[in-house]
């Protein structure tokens, strides 16, 4: 009987050290699960931008796995969440709140994990953290600022930007001459490209004249694009441009230059345009100061342009400008266009005319096509007519286009204009077409 016992406990023991490892895994396998799909949930409240819904998803989260797979990315979305959260919501009590949350899930990220490829992404959230934390009265985050600037070069770069910016708003004597010594001495070009981005972003005097400087000697052409195009931005920067445009032999430099003074909408940058569009020895810039003062809003664009066109023997040119004129917003080149349409120009240089003329749309346009229309012999001009017509969604155009198929004489102007017909989805065309089927 004792015997009995002893086997019968055997066996229990057996069992039960059988059945323990299965229910093991079998509450491992569950509680993986539930990992995923909390974690997946707060993926897509981030993904709707739902941040009030994403903050408790995340929050959930942490709490019942804290060492999860997935280490540090639940603790920087829980921080990043509660960041967003917080530009919702009115109360700057409750913004207040939600960041310093934030500060502390960063802190625990970057204690528990400082190794970890979300490191960097954390560093600089805890800085825009900070930053708003400073503008709030809680001046003691400001250390997160200041430390993130003044980190060897070593340390991540980009966080160091990303610092500077933020000291940049709050101590710029501090932060200028850090971002100073980036953009001369740094190896990396992007990271000088985006030192000066951020250069571009602050007013002081001191900025244009080394935007400038780099403009002429950084190593690295995009760097000094980026240059070019920060002082394009910057009303102070005109008369560095102007300097820069003179001095510059790179032409895809001064093709950047161009651009900037297309967006400096002053006097002198439109003038210069002038000049370089008229009298630049290199051909291939005027093109492309014709090209930038037909996207000017200048009323005076229109005329300058005529005057241009008048001027130049160069075809290529003359049909730039002519591209011009037809950039303009409005009618401003309309009566140009007629003129070269109408005029002695080749008959290429009166097709371009013809075809901006019929891309303006409007039953004025469409009168005036007609009438070029009629006051014209040579068939490849009208063939563009017929087109502009047909491009032009007014009544006035399809009125027109069957009135030339109705009384034209040359059959393959004819057969043109009544393929035009064909593409218009409206009853008119439609009763028209019918009417040249019944005839057959």
């Amino acid at each position: 009987m004792k015997n009995l016992k002893k086997l019968f406990f055997l066996v229990l023991i057996v069992l039960i050290m059988a059945i323990g490892p299965l229910t093991a895994q079998t509450t491992g396998q569950a509680a993986g699960e539930k990992a995923d799909k909390l974690f997946q949930a707060g993926k897509n409240a981030i993904h709707k931008k739902d941040w009030n819904a994403a903050v408790e998803q995340w929050k959930n989260f942490s709490t019942l796995f804290p060492q999860s797979q997935w280490e540090a990315e639940p603790y920087y979305w829980l921080a990043y969440s509660l960041n967003q959260a917080a530009k919702e919501i009115g109360s700057a009590d409750m913004q207040t709140a939600m960041r310093e949350q934030a500060m502390i899930k960063l802190e625990m990220l970057l204690k528990r994990f400082k190794d970890s490829n979300w490191a960097s992404d954390a560093r600089m959230l805890r800085i825009e953290v900070a930053e708003n934390l400073v503008k709030a009265g809680k001046v003691q985050y400001k250390k997160y600022i200041t430390h993130g600037a003044e980190a060897e070069n070593g340390s991540d770069i980009n966080v160091k930007l990303v610092a500077l910016d933020a000291l940049m708003q709050m101590n710029k004597d501090k932060a200028l001459p850090i971002l100073k010594k980036i953009v001369k001495e740094n190896k990396d070009k992007n990271i000088r490209a985006k030192a000066v981005f951020v250069l571009s972003q602050h007013d002081d005097p001191s900025v244009p004249p080394l935007l400038g400087e780099i403009a002429r000697r950084d190593q690295d052409p995009y760097v000094r694009e980026q240059a070019v195009f920060w002082l394009g931005q910057n009303g102070a920067g005109l008369g560095i441009l102007l300097e820069l445009y003179s001095d510059s032999l790179d032409r895809k430099l001064r093709e950047k230059i161009l651009f900037a003074f297309s967006q400096n909408e002053s006097e002198l940058s439109f003038r210069k345009l002038l000049d370089i569009a008229k009298s630049d020895p290199d051909l291939e810039l005027r093109e492309k100061a014709v090209f930038w003062i037909g996207q000017s809003a200048d009323k005076r664009a229109a005329a300058a342009l005529m005057e241009m066109y008048k001027a130049n023997t160069d075809a290529e040119l003359k049909r730039k400008i002519i591209f011009s004129l037809g950039q303009l917003d409005g009618d401003q080149g309309m009566a140009f266009l007629k003129e070269i349409a109408t005029g002695n120009s080749v008959d290429r240089l009166k097709g371009e005319a013809v075809f901006w003329i019929g891309q303006k749309g409007g039953a004025a346009n469409a009168d005036m096509l007609k009438a070029l229309y009629d006051g014209n012999e040579n068939f490849t001009v009208k063939e563009k007519i017929l087109f502009s017509l047909s491009q032009n969604d007014s009544p006035a155009a399809l009125k027109h286009l069957l009135a030339i198929a109705r009384a034209e004489k040359n059959a393959e102007l004819k057969k043109k204009a009544i393929f035009w017909i064909g593409q218009s989805d409206s009853d008119e065309a439609a009763k028209f077409l019918q009417q040249l089927i019944d005839q057959e």
